[in-house]
């Protein structure tokens, strides 16, 4: 009978074999820009619709004018 730790690489060798502890890659779906008039103040990335409304009410509360672009 294979000790505790044995079982655990074993599994792990099984789980890696079939590719199921890789993660699928995340990509960002949008790029997100907020400017103070001409002057760019920052960008960042949403990966949802979620996060989309969160960062454009986060630009809003500072009055910053934001620009969203789908991400390539």
């Amino acid at each position: 009978m294979l000790n505790l730790f044995e079982r655990f690489e074993k599994m792990q060798d099984q789980l890696e074999a079939s590719n199921l502890l890789k993660l699928a890659p995340v990509e960002p779906r949008y790029t997100v820009n907020a400017y103070k008039g001409s002057e760019h103040i920052w960008e960042d990335w949403a990966y949802d619709s979620n996060e989309l409304a969160s960062l454009k009410q986060v630009a809003s509360a500072s009055n910053y004018t934001v620009t969203v672009e789908e991400a390539k």
